[in-house]
């Protein structure tokens, strides 16, 4: 009885905190966030940064005893493949299912670059029907790697339903905003500049744990400095800051005006202090 009113009492609280969380609602404005970002994608995040983070993946799928070679895989949220394509490589029958047309295209580019069999489908994960999808306990790993498609209870459960064997979830534990986004979020749109996307693991993790699952967990930090033009990162403020509203012509110049006032010769220096965690579970 009590690990009932345990799981209920912790999905209650994950449905409300998605909600008062989650700024994006709409599956529409979802898409169209994601679309804007596969087009600077290859700016935001270096190659060997990228490839670190794959390599990382791969290895803990490794210590945690799944074997590509031959399985059936489903990668929720999968972007531009970068986990769907070096699976694929290593002998895996991959599923890469993303909202993003922008995403999917890159994706396609490197599919047919290399020649891979890798299925692919445009779908939001919010309101997917696993059954009509055919997808409904057909996979020997179902991977959500800091996709916001996972935003509640219901499309975890949906995730672990796709799978036979192995399930891969990651998520940010703590990233602490570059200051001039808490400045942009404190002084021009009057919006608390507390906002450091806590707490994106604890809820699956918690979950897991009170329904009996004992799963392998990682945890990361990361540091890291990036400089750009002013311009270049203002654009990125924008666009980040903004999903799922329209800032007018005046909020935007604001935040163009914050970037040029702070820019030295040009430039302007962003700061990550991120901590990820990641784990394996047997379903």
């Amino acid at each position: 009885m009590q690990q009932k009113d345990n799981i209920k009492n912790l999905i209650d609280c994950w449905n409300k905190v998605s909600g008062n969380r989650m700024n994006i609602q709409d599956e529409g404005r979802m898409a169209e966030v994601w679309n804007k970002r596969s087009v600077t994608y290859a700016k935001n995040m270096e190659k060997d940064r990228r490839q670190k983070k794959t390599d990382e993946i791969l290895a803990f799928l490794d210590e945690c005893g799944f074997e590509p070679d031959g399985a059936r895989i489903l990668d929720i949220g999968c972007g531009p493949g970068t986990l769907s394509l070096p699976l694929s490589k290593m002998g895996a029958d991959v599923t890469s299912l993303d909202i993003s047309s922008g995403m999917l295209d890159r994706l396609k580019d490197s599919v047919k670059q290399e020649s891979l069999p890798i299925d692919i489908i445009e779908c939001s994960w919010w309101t997917a029907d696993i059954d009509e999808l055919g997808f409904r306990n057909e996979f020997d790993l179902v991977i959500a790697s800091m996709t916001p498609g996972i935003k509640d209870v219901e499309s975890f459960e949906r995730m672990m339903a796709c799978s036979r064997k192995f399930c891969y979830y990651s998520n940010f534990l703590r990233r602490k905003e570059d200051k001039a986004y808490r400045d942009i979020r404190s002084s021009i749109l009057g919006e608390s500049s507390a906002n450091n996307m806590n707490g994106g693991m604890n809820f699956p993790f918690m979950y897991l744990y009170l329904a009996g699952y004992r799963p392998s967990v990682k945890l990361n930090h990361a540091e890291w400095k990036e400089e750009a033009s002013w311009q270049e990162t203002a654009d990125r403020a924008i666009d980040f800051i903004g999903r799922g509203q329209d800032f007018d012509d005046e909020t935007k110049q604001k935040i163009m005006d914050y970037y040029q006032n702070v820019a030295v010769d040009g430039k302007y220096v962003s700061e990550s202090d991120v901590y990820t965690g990641m784990m394996v579970w047997e379903v």
